[in-house]
This record gives C-alpha cells, sequence and structure tokens, in this order.
C-alpha cells in the first residue's frame, strides 16, 4: 500500500502535482474530483489549523492520490479525495479513506463524491461509508433546443418586487471592495446553518472575485436604502469550459442568498429571476446550480423556473 503523507501547507511542486492530477481525473471522468473551495486552498493555502492535505505517492515517487480536509470547530472534517486514472483499483483510495478518519477531529470526517460515479459509489460502500448529505446539481436551457421537450428554453418571466420591498432596497451590481464586509454579513447571516458557505471570510471573498471568472456586473446585491445593509444577493458565474453542459460557456446561479428578515417577501424569486435574465442576456445556452436535496423550499423554487435535476453529489460519513 503507498504511504500517505499529511501536511497543513504544499511546496510550490506539490501545488502543481496536485492541480494537474485534478485535471486529469476531470478529463477521465467528465466531472471535477475537487471543489472549487478545495482548489483555492490548493493554490492559495488556507488559515492556520483549518487545513490537512493528504497525499499518496506511487512507487515512481510521483503524486498518485490526493486528499484534502478542511477542519472547523465543532464540526466533521469536510474532505474530497482523488485517485490519478492510472493507479486506480490499487487500494489507494482505501488508503486515502483511512488517512482521513484517522487524522480526523474528535467529531469525526465527511467526504464529498462528485457525480455519484460508480467508483466512488463502490470505494464508499466497501468502507462501510453511508450518505449524510446530498447535493443536487440542477440545470435550465436558457436557448436552443427543442420546445417540445422538457429541456426546451425556459421562459423566465419579469423579475417583480412588491411595492413596499422596492420601496425599502435597491438592486445594484456588487461593488469589490467597498461592499465585501457588508456581504460577508449578509452570507454569514443568510447561511447560517450551511457548513461551508455561511463560514466565508473576507479573505474568501476576495480570493474569488481575483479570480478569472469574476464579473461584477453578474453578482446582483440587494441594498437597504435606509442602513446600506445587503438585504440579499445573486452571484453569478460563467464556466469557460462548458461545465460538462455544452462546448461553450454556460452560466451558473452561484450562491443566491436572503437575510432572515427578508425572508417570504419574494426577494429571493427577484433576485434569482435577475440573475437568470443576465445570463440569458449575455447568450449562454444553459444554466446550473448546487442546491442541498433537503432545502425543498430552494428545490420547489428552482423547478417552478424550469430548471431539472442532471446530476448529485454525495457526501459520505465513516462508520
Amino acid at each position: 500500500m503507498s504511504h500517505v503523507r499529511i501536511t497543513d501547507t504544499l511546496e510550490p511542486a506539490e501545488t502543481r502535482a496536485v492541480l494537474d492530477l485534478a485535471e486529469a481525473a476531470r478529463a477521465r471522468d467528465g466531472v471535477a474530483p475537487l471543489s472549487e473551495q478545495t482548489l483555492l486552498r490548493v493554490r492559495h493555502g488556507a488559515p492556520a489549523g483549518t487545513a490537512r492535505f493528504h497525499l499518496a505517492a506511487g512507487p515512481d515517487s510521483r503524486l498518485a492520490g490526493f486528499a484534502y480536509a478542511e477542519r472547523a470547530p465543532g464540526a466533521p472534517d469536510s474532505a474530497e479525495l482523488v485517485v490519478a486514472p492510472e493507479r486506480r483499483r490499487a487500494g489507494l483510495g482505501t488508503a486515502l479513506l483511512a488517512s482521513l478518519r484517522a487524522d480526523a477531529a474528535a467529531e469525526g470526517v465527511r467526504v464529498w463524491a462528485h457525480g455519484r460515479l460508480e467508483a466512488a459509489v463502490a470505494l464508499a460502500r466497501s468502507a462501510g461509508w453511508t450518505q449524510a448529505r446530498g447535493l443536487l446539481k440542477m440545470r435550465l436551457r436558457l436557448r436552443g433546443g427543442d420546445p417540445a421537450s422538457a429541456l426546451g428554453e425556459a421562459v423566465l418571466p419579469q423579475p417583480v418586487l412588491s411595492d413596499a420591498v422596492a420601496r425599502d432596497l435597491v438592486v445594484r451590481p456588487f461593488r469589490p471592495g467597498a461592499d465585501d464586509e457588508a456581504w460577508v454579513a449578509a452570507n454569514a447571516e443568510a447561511f447560517a446553518e450551511h457548513p461551508e458557505q455561511g463560514a466565508l471570510t473576507v479573505a474568501d471573498l476576495r480570493q474569488r472575485t481575483a479570480e478569472d471568472w469574476f464579473d461584477p456586473e453578474g453578482f446582483f446585491v440587494a441594498e437597504e436604502t435606509a442602513t446600506g445593509a445587503v438585504a440579499g444577493f445573486h452571484w453569478t458565474k460563467v464556466h469557460a469550459d462548458g461545465a460538462g453542459l455544452a462546448d461553450e460557456p454556460v452560466g451558473e446561479v452561484y450562491v443566491v442568498g436572503v437575510r432572515p428578515a427578508w425572508r417570504r417577501t419574494g426577494l429571493g424569486r427577484a433576485l434569482t429571476l435577475i440573475g437568470l435574465r443576465h445570463l440569458r442576456d449575455r447568450g449562454l445556452p444553459w444554466v446550473l446550480l448546487y442546491v442541498d436535496e433537503e432545502n425543498r423550499g430552494a428545490v420547489r423554487l428552482y423547478e417552478s423556473l424550469g430548471f431539472s435535476v442532471w446530476d448529485a453529489d454525495v457526501m459520505y460519513a465513516a462508520p
């Protein structure tokens, strides 16, 4: 069995090797094995005490497998793993799972598997891990397709706010630098019970706004006119590589959030439509999104707009 080395930081050569390994797996499987958050941690590092990198080398000392665990106080580690396509079926996945479990915090560890690939399902089953959470991947056609089919071009209604809500809010593009703290505060309130999204910091936000894909014109915030606070937001994203949906760029409902005080006002639906119409007006053929399968309210909202389930990610918990 290959040796697994655990470290809090990566050397530049190790960073390049992990990114190359992730890309090779994405090309083979058709789905990215590591989330954006993990890739950012690989490229930029993580706050002290929050990151554990597991590196499995093959007989030739080259990187053959990788796992990452994000640690937060009082919660199980949140992890992902990937094995080089040419090194699979040799026990590396099992070794990485064992390493994650042995190194985990007292609360244990949970591991995301993207795309419900047969190999990932089989690995989890053989190790006795069970599903703890599901993340639905939904899609909506913005242009083209067969109008008679379920994936025909969507009809997006005008976003409408009630007179009372429209009087107290203005929807505008995000202003990098000026809106950072207000957005992080609103995001923390909107996702207070969400283990990943709600924990984003100003530094996390700025890492994302520095990415090549970031476009402030596609990041909409609803500002309270009386206080200047952010009441809600819809951050869209464009995937230049088509994200497995097309051979051209496609859009994503990156994150929609509404502070508790503004829920049940229609603000979330209006912000969603504003972002969708923005992506459609850019000429994109598809838009995708991720939503917790247990968040039935959000799932119903997206279904009412024409989204359908395309794929899913699964988080597995150790026995």
